[in-house]
């Protein structure tokens, strides 16, 4: 029987495990910072170049590190019109969207998130262990002498080896072999399985 202070003081569990999913797709989310802070060391760059320009000149002294005259001449004398300040423009705007882009885009992950229903707890799987424990599963299937795993994002390519050559079922006894391990590891993210048969001679 549940009191009704057990029923208060329980937190609902659909909403913990909405809660770790989230923290757990955070967590392991793939950051692109390398593209990042290039493009902030070349702003940078560029900043200093154009202040310490403006100073020289304001100071009466320039430092002309770049032919800056005939670019103000062109300026003066150039309209919004002109197609060749059109199609500047519209470049830099595209480098601008390629940048919005790139740092919106998730970048390719090295980890799998794992189910735990607890937002205090995240559990990841790399590439390779979940190439290791989906292999070893595929591996144990009665009939597979040898088995190979690529994983790209939620995708999972197995390729086995056998030298029977009566055994149509193989592909489905490994795909379920490997569904029942992924059963086990819990991804966050359901993974499609493609499993690939190969005869060999024995």
């Amino acid at each position: 029987m549940t009191t009704v202070e057990e029923a208060l003081g329980r937190p609902d569990q659909s909403a913990a495990a909405r809660r770790a999913r989230r923290v757990a797709v955070h967590t392991f989310r793939p950051r692109r910072s390398w593209p990042a802070v290039i493009t902030g060391l070349l702003v940078l760059a560029l900043a200093v170049v154009a202040a310490a320009e403006v100073i020289a000149a304001l100071a009466g002294t320039p430092l002309r590190l770049f032919p800056v005259g005939p670019a103000t001449g062109y300026a003066e004398t150039t309209t919004w019109s002109e197609p060749s300040v059109q199609i500047a423009s519209a470049v830099l705007a595209l480098i601008g969207l390629l940048l919005i882009v790139l740092a919106l885009a998730p970048g390719s992950g090295h980890w799998t998130a794992l189910r735990t229903d607890d937002p205090a707890l995240v559990v990841g799987l790399t590439r390779s262990a979940l190439r290791r424990a989906v292999g070893a599963a595929a591996q144990g299937v009665s009939g597979v002498d040898g088995a190979d795993v690529t994983v790209r994002g939620n995708r999972l390519r197995v390729h086995v080896r056998t030298g029977l050559r009566d055994s149509a079922d193989l592909p489905e006894r490994v795909t379920r072999a490997v569904e029942e391990r992924l059963a086990e590891l819990a991804p966050l993210r359901n993974m499609r399985i493609n499993t690939d048969v190969r005869y060999t001679e024995g």
